[in-house]
């Protein structure tokens, strides 16, 4: 894009807004009160708090536009009121032009030099020529020639900006991602008869049926672990009384809820162990499941990762939406459980997180979106 020329003006209002967006921001404590535009001279008063409030005065002098180089002056500074000598004015600009050398801007004849295209360098793509600056009744009007810019070039670098922050962004998840598995892997994990059974069951599996051995050994793996859950201080007792319920009714001889009962007549043995294993593996922090887990670790995430997909074929899709709308009520008045990486730690440095009572009335509200738990990576 080319513009031969534009003329803009600028209140001292704009300059003011400017400055509190662009500088203050930079400069904890320092704060803009005022901008005034009269006489070629730009004067700003101001505050700096350090402990206490610092007020300031600033005049700078316009003297000269060439060769797209801005010559100003720094005429008048006073610090609580107290003018600053011009020889201190002049060590004060030679020292802050010396500072800013690289971005274009010089001190020379007893003056600063702002050499718009070098400033202009720092900004890639884009150019401009400062052919003069007016200030009359209250307004500052530049006239800039030759503007340029290079719009394609500039949006393929912002791209580039972009796709740089989210591999970042990729690369840092993915860090803590595979450290939270590397922890999880050595995690101290629960023993007790069930394990001591399940190592004899398996040394007495033929040699040719072992490769079969762990997938055998889901469902007494998922009943070992919904009883060492019901155990664990740290699980939430609704999320108890829920494992208890779905897990332990199709255990019973017979059937307490007839197929003529609406809804709960129709979800079947199969649709509630779905339901159960689906809100166990999804609603408790992921370190608590993998210590109380007797198998590995990538039975376990197939489990995890597939029962969903089965419970949507079962009446457990309903019942598991319906009780979704009341525990994101339930977790608004009170969070059950800690982020997953708090249970990483030894179970006795946790702090228990239990709600009472188990069942709370649900305000009538619009429903809203059960909570979920970040998902457990390969490991």
């Amino acid at each position: 894009m080319k513009v031969t020329s534009v003329t803009t003006t600028m209140r001292a209002e704009d300059l003011l807004h400017d400055l509190r967006v662009m500088v203050e921001p930079k400069v904890p404590g320092l704060a803009f009160e005022t901008v005034e535009l009269e006489d070629s001279s730009i004067l700003v008063k101001g505050s700096y708090k350090y402990g206490i409030s610092i007020p300031f005065l600033g005049k700078i002098k316009i003297l000269d536009v060439s060769d797209n180089v801005i010559t100003l002056k720094i005429a008048q500074v006073k610090v609580l009121k107290i003018g600053i000598p011009k020889f201190i004015l002049s060590i004060a600009s030679k020292t802050a032009a010396g500072k800013a050398k690289e971005m274009g801007i010089e001190y020379k004849d007893g003056a600063l030099k702002a050499n718009i295209s070098s400033i202009l360098s720092t900004v890639p793509h884009v150019g401009l020529t400062v052919d003069h600056i007016i200030m009359q009744d209250g307004l500052l009007s530049l006239s800039i020639a030759d503007i340029s810019a290079d719009i394609d070039a500039m949006q393929a670098e912002a791209n580039r900006d972009k796709e740089a922050e989210e591999r970042a962004a990729r690369e840092k998840e993915e860090k803590r991602v595979a450290e939270f598995n590397r922890r999880l892997s050595v995690m101290d994990r629960t023993r007790d008869s069930y394990t001591d059974f399940r190592d004899t069951l398996h040394r007495k599996t033929p040699e040719g049926a072992r490769k079969y051995f762990r997938y055998a050994m889901a469902l007494p793996d998922i009943y070992a672990l919904s009883y060492r859950l019901l155990k664990d201080k740290r699980v939430s007792k609704r999320d108890k009384v829920i494992i208890s319920v779905t897990l332990g009714y199709p255990l019973l001889p017979f059937d307490l809820l007839p197929d003529r009962i609406p809804l709960l007549g129709a979800v079947d043995d199969i649709a509630l162990i779905t339901f159960g294993v689906n809100h166990m593996m999804t609603r408790i922090p992921i370190p608590i499941i993998v210590q109380h887990w007797q198998g590995d670790l990538k039975t376990l995430k197939l489990i995890r990762d597939n029962v969903p997909t089965v419970m949507s074929f079962t009446p457990g899709k309903t019942l598991d939406k319906a009780y979704g709308i009341i525990d994101a009520k339930l977790e608004q008045t009170r969070k059950s459980y800690l982020a997953d990486e708090a249970y990483l730690t030894p179970e006795n440095e946790v702090k228990t997180i239990d709600l009472e009572p188990i069942f709370r009335k649900v305000i009538e509200e619009e429903p809203g979106v059960p909570p979920k738990l970040a998902e457990m990576r390969d490991v």
